[in-house]
């Protein structure tokens, strides 16, 4: 049929908004380009091997779109997922260029004492690292929940599943797209320390305090003498009347940060292709520290006909880093410090009395480098033939290589006891240089049978599936120290008197069979069952197989015929339940117990004996043949309901039991044999979760709220009656992993007679008088010891919360995110809170200590006796927070202008991350990181919440101006 002049043609495409063009005679050639139709994408959502309609989902899933994290300064796509979807928590450590990434935790922590609590991650169905991931490239995430979704992922789903979806070229033509941003960096918050002056007045106090007989008035005369001068040229000069400034001395790096993004994209009918380079830059926030990454993704689809059709994909990442080798130190010290002691002396030498020649200043610009480089390659060639509509026959091929290489060298940093440097003192004896390279090369093979078919009312869908999954990994370290030529930091010049050598390669294998069927009926009754069989080279034959099954079901209430005349309200009502188990067979550590736990591993090294070297064997650590799968099981009841096509409400509730966990339990020392793994702990976590939607326009205006809260139970139900403990935390039966394990404050003593008190009748640690921290008898035993330690705080974040806020009017676009937890406990000790402690600097808060003139003071009174010293709940403070994640203000050029250029479309926006957080924890330390975990931006992720020191690189701000561009 033809159109004629003065008609209309309607051009649609599935999953793209149809589009209407006149017919003009004098034209006989039409180019039209078709918007997608973001309503038509959201109703698809990616689950295992394939995709379902958001409306038949049986499972839990949240789903993550690209939008949400467009024009954000993301570097590590893990932190980006903080708050975007209910029950997942997402702990963020550390600033650190190249470090930022998130610890995250779907539906609480199912595991501690050795097994992984990490969640599965895959990026276009094949496994890997989400930090490695441009974040401008993924087109959605979706988050697994519940068994029902995540089963078939069976032995590597028990933490959740997170599915990442990369961009893919469309049938246009030919685009291309920019986006980049500029900006630079500022810490979140730093902690209020004293100056000199006021160090030095309240360490008088202390010594007054301390003192048996006061001073006599002439010594007195020529204290308060030599404090006035001090507070007169105080800061004048460096060498007799500092005040040092440690953070400002520090944090001297530029924080300049900058990234560019460009794809590439060819269309037509049969070939379709996206081209993506990256580059991101980070400077640090201290000098000598950042991070750049280049990426390259290119992603092809090829129909040769309407029955045969590839993907092929390939990825590429380089990541460089660059850290101190002190960096912890640096950080310790730039907050612990005092004022009064000098950073550089009026000659220019960097002074190291009082910092054990640790000058923290000095180490950070002379101290060496710790130098990380990250390789990872990876490609994916898959094939499918339909031989019918219904059934879809798919093979996959995908090797992925990583390697990393380290080069820490460190470096001795002189310092000196006064400003003519007859004085030296040295941070270390010597150079040391340790350099260790790895590589991974983990092998993803998979066949897929996908059956679809409608039977008038009846849809049924089935997948069955088998895969192969490989991991061949490689080690290699060597030390040297004592280098004469310290400008080659290379081992070949390091000495041979003290040196070292290792080497290892682990390996393991996977193989796995999977189903899943899916039965609709008139798309009210929705039923969907899963199988996964794994068997895993690191069990025994007798336990090497695990089955998890999972079934779920949904009615669509709203498609009922009695809800009809409510169609204009209840758009849609629907009830979920599933019911699953999952396993897990990764255990955490890097050494060979965990990859080949249930043999004997023999430890192989050298002994010197009568001025020779005999090799040596030994048994360390015990092996457990018995082990077997650790095994979690998900019960969730859910409802999904939209009112008026606008607000769509999701709520659920679950538990989660993990029985069997694969952990390591205390042996007695006489032993003398490492614990080897067993399956002997059990967790149950109990939550619920509720996320909100709305979304609408008038005219001009658009306006979206989105809004998610979620919390929590987790408990330690088993684990053989055992306890286990790191500093302050504490796993127990009967209470949360990671709990909070000290000594329970009552306050601080008041009076004379409530310190006689408690000496005659429960006497605590020393003698005590008022102004001291009281504690608690929770043993019974008329005294104060250790033994009268208890749980007093859960480093769980309970009641995790996000807000999404959006507003639109013509080309101006304004969103603001926020983010938070309402109840979870932090814990510092030592010198980061404790005043003076082992000499540590004070804080703005200890001006206000307990006295006789201030008997309300919120600190205990200054003094070096270590009963206030003692770990309890007088440390102990809430880290619940809520934080303007994000803050975006944008202006969508006018496309009468873009076009006159030559581009379709253009955004210019500024951007801010972290700008503000509310919080009660203490002043200067961020609410959310796990202190206690290593100040060089890597962690222990299993701690989440308040451990006990500070030393991390701080978070940051981050302030950015960005362009989008589409040509």
């Amino acid at each position: 049929m033809k159109a004629a002049p003065g008609q209309k043609l309607k051009v649609s495409y599935v999953g793209y908004l149809d589009k209407e063009i006149d017919i003009v005679a004098t034209q006989t050639k039409y180019t039209i380009v078709l918007d997608e139709d973001a309503a038509a994408i959201d109703d698809v959502v990616v689950v295992g091997y394939g995709t379902q309609k958001k409306v038949n989902l049986t499972g839990a899933v949240s789903s993550i779109e690209s939008k949400q994290l467009d024009n954000r300064p993301i570097v590590s796509v893990s932190s980006a997922l903080q708050g975007l979807a209910a029950g997942v928590t997402v702990t963020t450590q550390s600033g650190a260029p190249g470090a930022d990434g998130g610890s995250i935790r779907i539906r609480g922590i199912n595991a501690f004492g050795g097994s992984s609590t990490s969640p599965l991650v895959l990026i276009d169905g094949i496994e890997g690292s989400m930090d490695s991931v441009d974040p401008n490239l993924i087109e959605s995430i979706s988050v697994l929940k519940d068994a029902a979704s995540a089963s078939i992922y069976g032995s590597r789903a028990a933490n959740g599943v997170i599915l990442i979806t990369t961009k893919r070229g469309s049938k246009e033509r030919f685009t291309i797209t920019y986006k980049g941003y500029v900006g630079w960096q500022d810490p979140t918050s730093l902690p209020d320390n004293v100056n000199a002056y006021e160090h030095r007045l309240l360490t008088n106090v202390i010594d007054a305090n301390d003192r048996k007989t006061p001073l006599d008035p002439a010594a007195q005369a020529l204290l308060d003498e030599e404090m006035a001068l001090y507070k007169k040229n105080m800061g004048k000069d460096p060498d007799l009347y500092p005040n040092t400034d440690w953070q400002k001395a520090v944090l001297k790096g530029s924080g300049f940060t900058h990234s560019h993004n460009v794809s590439l994209g060819i269309g037509s009918e049969r070939v379709r292709m996206l081209t993506t380079f990256g580059y991101v830059k980070q400077d640090g926030i201290i000098k000598n520290t950042d991070y750049q990454r280049f990426t390259f993704r290119n992603n092809a689809d090829v129909e040769f006909n309407k029955k045969l059709s590839m993907k092929l994909d390939l990825s590429f990442t380089n990541g460089d880093r660059n850290a101190s080798p002190y960096q912890s130190t640096i950080f310790n010290y730039m907050n612990t410090r005092s004022a009064d002691i000098p950073n550089q002396f009026s000659t220019g030498l960097y002074n190291g009395n009082g910092l054990q020649g640790n000058n923290p200043v000095a180490l950070m610009l002379y101290g060496g480098q710790n130098q990380t480089n990250t390789i990872r390659l990876s490609g994916a060639a898959s094939l499918a033939f339909k031989p019918w509509e219904w059934l879809t026959l798919e093979g996959k091929i995908a090797p992925q290589y990583n390697t990393v290489n380290r080069h820490n060298f460190k470096a001795p940093v002189t310092t000196y006891g006064d400003a003519e440097g007859t004085q030296e003192i040295s941070s270390a004896s010597f150079h040391t240089l340790t350099e260790s390279a790895s590589r991974a090369f983990y092998g993803n093979y998979n066949f897929l049978i996908t059956a679809a078919k409608d039977f008038g009312d009846h849809s049924l869908k089935l997948i069955l599936g088998a895969e192969r999954n490989t991991y061949d990994y490689k080690y290699l370290k060597a030390y040297r120290e004592v280098f004469d030529y310290p400008q080659y930091d290379q081992i070949t010049a390091g000495g041979l008197t003290n040196l070292a050598n290792d080497g290892y390669r682990y390996q393991w294998a996977l193989q796995s069979y999977f189903g899943r069927v899916n039965y609709n009926y008139k798309d009210r009754y929705l039923l969907e069952a899963n199988i996964r069989i794994d068997g895993s080279s690191r069990f025994r034959k007798e336990n090497r197989w695990g089955y998890f099954p999972s079934v779920s079901g949904a009615w669509r209430i709203s498609e009922e015929a009695f809800m009809k005349d409510a169609k204009d309200v209840v758009s849609q009502l629907k009830l979920r339940a599933s019911y699953g188990t999952l396993g897990n067979q990764n255990m955490a550590g890097s050494d060979a117990a965990q990859y080949y736990p249930t043999s004997p591993n023999l430890d192989l090294g050298f002994i010197g004996m009568n001025d020779n070297i005999y090799p040596l064997v030994t048994l360390n650590t015990m092996a457990n043949p018995d082990i077997k799968w650790e095994t979690t099981t998900i019960t969730d009841i859910g409802v999904d309901l939209t009112l008026f096509d606008k607000l769509n409400i999701t709520a659920d509730w679950y538990r989660k039991t993990t029985d069997g966990i694969l952990m390591t339990l205390s042996l007695p020392l006489v032993n003398g044999f490492g614990a080897p793994y067993q399956n002997a702990g059990e967790v149950r976590n109990t939550g619920w979760e509720i996320g909100i939607g709305y979304n609408n326009q008038w005219g001009d205006f658009s306006f979206g709220v989105n809004a998610n809260l979620s919390d929590v139970k987790n408990e330690i139900i088993d684990m053989k009656g055992k306890t286990a403990s790191s500093g302050v935390l504490m796993n127990m039966e009967g209470h949360s992993v990671g709990s909070i394990y000290a000594l329970k404050s009552l306050g601080i003593i008041k009076t004379q007679e409530e310190a006689d008190w408690i000496n005659a009748n429960c006497p605590q640690f020393n003698t005590v008088k008022p102004g001291d921290i009281r504690y608690a008898d929770t043993f019974n035993d008329n005294q104060i010891t250790e033994k009268d330690q208890t749980i007093i705080g859960s480093t769980i974040p309970r009641y995790t919360y996000s807000m999404n806020l959006n507003f639109g009017w013509k080309g101006i676009s304004l969103s603001a995110f926020f983010q938070g937890v309402g109840k979870v406990d932090g814990y510092l000790n030592y010198y980061y809170v404790m005043p003076n402690y082992q000499g540590g600097t004070y804080r703005k808060e200890h001006l206000d200590y307990w006295s006789e003139s201030n008997p309300n003071g919120k600190t205990p009174r200054l003094t070096n006796d270590s009963n206030n010293w003692k770990d309890s709940s007088f440390w102990m403070k809430s880290a619940a927070y809520l934080r303007l994640k994000n803050l975006q203000l944008g202006y969508t050029l006018p496309k009468r202008w873009v076009n006159k250029i030559g581009l379709k479309s253009a955004l210019v926006y500024v951007n801010a991350q972290n700008l503000f957080t509310f919080t009660n924890f203490w002043q200067g330390y961020d609410p959310e990181v796990a202190y206690g975990a290593d100040g060089t931006g890597d962690y222990d992720a299993v701690k989440m919440g308040g451990a006990s020191s500070a030393n991390n690189y701080p978070q940051v701000k981050i302030y950015t101006i960005g362009l989008d561009l589409k040509f």
